[in-house]
């Protein structure tokens, strides 16, 4: 379907007039490329969703380099991985919370602004955290602690771009909630397979020797790809704001989709998005519960994904391929459930797929169904160490379509919810609101994951 300049693409239900919308050429390379502002939107958002999970990634795919840099400390070792996820799940639940809280008169474009500036600023110090002699010879404990520092002031970081970016996206349309979604799985992505790449070529000449101690100059270049994907998000979101026309324009999701109704009074044109008035969480409870509940669920089962991906190996371990190695095949497994995410989010984008569930009632009983994936992850093999237990199905096969779908049903879920807060918002200020709102049920479904997934480690 092809908009021009001043098509008339809807009738106004309440006035029988026409109405005429704009999307304006942004970019052309001669006749043959045309970009539109409702697409640079798009991708504008879906490169703010890889910004904002990019740097949770990077502390986690930092756990292998700190293991060596405190060498010296084995306590610190041991402690790294729960204290980060203990420090980085409590931060973001409870500066969520304020946040939702803080609504009036807030700046929401300058949230995402100051929340990626903190971004660059703390994973420029990261990046040379791994390769100055200054920081490599620091003493264990006292750059234990500037380290959890920074996941601290990250994850503050994270809440307000997040928050930020989840208010605008539920006034600007649904479609835009899906960039966001699409984005956040395509940082999931690119780890898994950038560290079986960097197995199977380089191994592990990528660090040099400095007195005793690796310099990475692997992780300083993912450190650094995070401080450049901030600033990028940043000016794409400059241009997005500052090159429109006075004109309205077309929303993407109104081109993709049949169009909707327009709220009475709502200004689609808006540069800054800033609350007028304070929405009680009860009034959001009332319209959103079987969402935010969705979203709680979601994230609180999905968390037991990575206690069975790093502990089923393959059941082929005395095969020579490299493959079966299980410092290949458990980066495959993340690659593989990764995968089955982002195409459950991509395929929520295209209506006549009819995936995008929009009964918040089907969302909730879809979300809690997930749990028969546990009973069915414990056919797998995961005792690989112990020949007293044999796995119940013996097949690699079946474990990573297993994983596979685990992966597409956190993603078609997760993305439904988000897409359809705002259809259940009846004025800008609630689906501005309604963005902290659903942060904080976010972050409690992931502090609640990470419990979870503790006594799933005591039970198995």
């Amino acid at each position: 379907m092809t908009i021009r300049d001043h098509d008339p693409i809807a009738e106004d239900s309440r006035t029988g007039s026409t109405i005429f919308q704009h999307d304006p050429i942004v970019f052309k390379l001669s006749n043959y490329f045309h970009l539109k502002l409702s697409t640079l939107k798009y991708i504008t958002f879906t490169i703010i969703g890889i910004a904002l999970l990019w740097p949770w990634n990077c502390f986690l795919s930092a756990s292998g380099y700190y293991s060596e840099r405190f060498i010296n400390s084995p306590k610190l070792i041991k402690i790294y991985s729960s204290t980060m996820m203990s420090i980085s799940t409590l931060t973001s639940t409870i500066y969520n919370f304020y946040l939702s809280q803080n609504q009036t008169n807030v700046n929401y474009n300058f949230r995402i602004k100051f929340g990626f500036y903190l971004t660059f600023f703390i994973f420029t110090i990261m990046a040379f955290s791994c390769i100055l002699s200054f920081f490599i010879h620091l003493n264990d404990i006292l750059f234990f602690n500037i380290l959890m520092t920074m996941v601290l002031i990250s994850s503050m970081a994270t809440c307000l771009a997040q928050n930020g970016t989840m208010a605008i996206v539920n006034v600007l349309g649904s479609i835009y909630a899906n960039a966001v979604m699409v984005g956040q799985a395509i940082a999931g992505v690119l780890p898994s397979s950038a560290l079986i790449i960097s197995i199977l070529i380089v191994g592990d000449k990528k660090k040099v020797k400095d007195e005793h101690v690796d310099k990475d100059f692997g992780l300083f270049i993912y450190y650094i790809t995070a401080s450049l994907i901030s600033m990028v998000s940043i000016g794409l979101l400059f241009l997005t704001t500052h090159c429109k026309e006075k004109q309205t324009y077309q929303r993407l999701n109104e081109i993709m989709e049949e169009p909707e109704e327009e709220e009475e009074g709502a200004n689609v044109n808006e540069d800054v998005h800033q609350q007028k008035e304070f929405v009680p969480f009860t009034q959001l409870w009332s319209k959103l519960k079987l969402i935010v509940l969705t979203i709680f669920f979601t994230f609180s089962i999905t968390l037991i994904f990575p206690i069975f991906a790093s502990t089923v190996t393959s059941n082929n371990t005395n095969s020579s391929s490299k493959f079966f190695k299980k410092n290949i095949f458990i980066p495959f497994i993340y690659f593989v459930w990764n995968i089955g995410d982002l195409m459950g989010r991509l395929l929520c984008g295209y209506p006549k797929l009819k995936f995008l569930i929009k009964n918040p009632k089907n969302q909730i009983i879809y979300s809690l169904a997930r749990l028969i994936f546990i009973p069915l992850f414990l056919t797998c093999n995961i005792h690989p160490e112990d020949s007293k237990f044999k796995p119940i199905i013996n097949s690699d096969l079946w474990y990573i379509l297993l994983q596979f779908l685990f992966g597409i049903s956190n993603g078609q879920l997760c993305t439904s919810a988000f897409m359809t807060v705002a259809k259940y918002c009846d004025t800008n200020d609630e689906k501005e609101a309604a963005g902290g709102f659903t942060s904080v049920f976010l972050s409690f479904g992931l502090a609640a994951g990470s419990l979870f997934s503790y006594l799933l480690v005591f039970a198995i």
